[in-house]
């Protein structure tokens, strides 16, 4: 698979493949790093994707907050976040809640506060879960290379004759 995107160092990528003999393992690639996740079906041994979702925000909330802190001249001295969701009872395609919990240590109250704010303000994956945004699904078909795509057709519906 290649992708239809350009390179550009605003757009960020990430291909994921199956491992064979393995259902519900993966393998995703970001740049040169690899990372092995696990279907909530799979083996559940390795990070999970609602938990990468988690990890992304919780990334970002620590490099932001540093990153302010260090240029407002701030002196922080260890940040912790911890992030938590629910799958949705009434409809699981969802979650019902996330939550995102922030200790900053070495400031005050108001400038916990101010930083986690300036966070707030301009992480797109806080803004993009907190908000919603729209997504696009674009699907390609890849036939086993001894089928055409009319010998995929006629199986799909069951008879030759059907067409």
């Amino acid at each position: 698979m290649t992708a239809d995107v350009a390179v550009t160092s605003d757009v960020a990528q990430v291909f994921g493949h199956t491992v064979a003999g393995t259902p519900g393992r993966f393998i995703l690639d970001a740049r040169e790093n690899h990372l092995v996740s696990d279907s909530r079906f799979g083996p559940a041994e390795a990070i999970q994707a609602g938990e990468l979702l988690l990890a992304a925000v919780t990334s970002c909330a620590m490099a932001n907050i540093q990153s302010n802190a260090e240029a407002d001249d701030i002196p922080v001295t260890h940040i912790e976040v911890y992030a938590s969701h629910r799958r949705g009872s009434a409809d699981p395609t969802r979650y019902e809640f996330t939550e995102v919990r922030i200790d900053i240590r070495g400031v005050d109250q108001s400038t916990a506060d101010a930083l986690a704010a300036k966070f707030a303000a301009s992480c797109p994956i806080y803004n993009t879960i907190r908000r919603g945004s729209g997504i696009e699904l674009i699907v390609t078909a890849q036939p086993r290379p001894h089928e055409s795509n009319g010998c995929a057709r006629q199986r799909a519906s069951g008879s030759a004759d059907s067409e």
